[in-house]
């Protein structure tokens, strides 16, 4: 390797960035240094024809398109300028100084310092596509995805500290907050976003982008939303195009839940049918029995899934799990119900233990209980639990039916109404009264507030 290109080239192209980097530094000064040379060219042309200080306004152009460049740039042709005009002033003079033209001499040195800092004020402000197709700038503008445009930062080593907006369309702005475009163009990324500098997905991103010119494509959060970037080189900056997925994450992660959601639901149905099944198995003595009362307990378990298939496995209320559930009976002889309750929301899970429930009560009641005879009553009530915050006291009340008593052993029913609401983190106590069964049942549920008539 030749000497003069030592330390400059390395493995990883770090060397090649750097001479990039000091490359970049010195040809806007060399730009400069020429616009310079040829003002001060054309002044030691004209003068030699219309007297030393007719020419002298060449220099504004220069430090025009100097300052096009930077505040360094400007101020070097300026100084340039002033020594130009100082030495023809002094040649003029005999040596003599300024003498009366150091009004001509002041004209220009304001005249330069005032240009410098308003044309690098609109080099700033001036977006990268101030050139570009129109059609181009009005696809930007409609765009639904944002476009930013940074201008990559270097310290004296080549190594990008920070990237400052060039260009950001209407998209990108609304991301940003809605923000106008004179606010966001020649900012710095650090400087509005501080925690850009730790994240992953952006300025440690931007920066290994501009080093290494490889395309990255990233989907991140960011402040309790989801993005998806891609980011790129160009020229001495990159671009990046981000759109805001929030939607469709949260789309995804509701799916996901309700996929898992549903394979919880499908395990536990299986595992209540098959303990239904070999339950009902223990209680019969025939075949035909089995299927009888098989079958009814399926169907009560199908009405319950109906009922929640129609709000799509969200909340159902109390009330309308207890007329689905009793149904077939209080459709045969309502007199002998009674029901009411405020209107109360329960979880999927409660409203499948309450169905269970209820249809192994009035199992009960058939056989054993008030809808045995023909005079027997029932009454169901559901309030909140003033024992329990954020729990419902449901009670199932028997009267004018048989008398009850307490029987010897647990059957599947019992059983079944215990584990069913204990599933919920509730709970049953069975009251065998002289005047038929007292049920009391506790299980989680939100009282949805009544909307005013009118």
């Amino acid at each position: 390797m030749p000497p003069e290109l030592t330390g400059w080239e390395d493995q990883d192209g770090k060397g090649l960035v750097r001479r990039e980097a000091v490359i970049s530094r010195l040809r806007p000064y060399a730009i400069a240094g020429a616009c310079a040379l040829l003002a001060g060219a054309g002044q030691f042309i004209l003068a030699q024809w219309v007297g030393p200080l007719a020419s002298f306004a060449l220099f504004f152009p220069a430090i025009v398109a100097s300052a096009l460049l930077g505040n360094g740039p400007g101020a070097l042709t300026l100084a340039f300028g002033l020594g130009v005009i100082w030495a023809e002033l002094s040649s003029a003079a005999g040596g003599a100084g300024f003498g009366r033209d150091a009004l001509e001499f002041s004209v220009l040195a304001l005249g330069g310092a005032m240009i410098i800092p308003i044309v690098d004020a609109y080099r700033r402000r001036k977006i990268i596509f101030s050139d570009a197709d129109p059609f181009f700038k009005a696809l930007q503008d409609i765009s639904l995805e944002g476009v930013v445009v940074y201008r990559a930062l270097l310290d004296r080593q080549g190594q990008v500290y920070d990237f400052e907006y060039r260009y950001a369309n209407p998209a990108a702005r609304q991301i940003m907050g809605n923000q106008r475009s004179e606010d966001v163009v020649g900012a710095k990324l650090l400087g509005r976003l501080p925690l850009a500098r730790e994240h992953p997905q952006l300025f440690p991103r931007y920066a290994r982008v501009f080093t290494t010119g490889e395309t990255s494509e990233a989907e991140y959060e960011l402040g309790g939303r989801w993005f998806h970037s891609t980011a790129a080189k160009l020229d001495r900056g990159i671009v990046v195009t981000v759109q805001d997925v929030s939607v469709r994450r949260r789309a995804e992660d509701g799916q996901r839940l309700r996929l898992q959601e549903l394979n919880h639901r499908v395990k536990n149905v299986l595992a209540s049918v098959m303990a239904m099944a070999e339950a009902t198995e223990r209680g019969v003595t025939s075949t035909g029995e089995f299927r009888e009362k098989l079958s009814a307990r399926l169907h009560a378990l199908s009405r319950a899934h109906n009922l929640l298939i129609a709000g799509a496995w969200t909340d159902a209320a109390v009330g309308e799990v207890v007329h689905g559930t009793l149904e077939p009976y209080l459709t045969t002889d309502p007199v002998r119900f009674r029901v009411d309750g405020p209107r109360i929301m329960v979880s999927p899970d409660a409203a499948l233990a309450l169905n269970m429930a209820l249809h192994e009560l009035a199992t009960n009641a058939i056989k054993y209980g008030a809808l045995s005879g023909r005079s027997g009553r029932i009454e169901i009530r559901w309030e909140p639990d003033s024992g329990r915050p954020g729990f419902i006291l449901l009670t199932w009340t028997e009267s004018d039916g048989p008398p009850v008593s307490r029987p010897n052993r647990s059957g599947f029913g019992t059983r079944l109404l215990q584990r069913a609401l204990a599933a919920t983190d509730g709970g049953v106590q069975m009251h065998f009264l002289a005047g038929g069964l007292r049920c009391e049942m506790r299980f989680p549920g939100l009282i949805v507030p009544q909307q005013p008539a009118g």
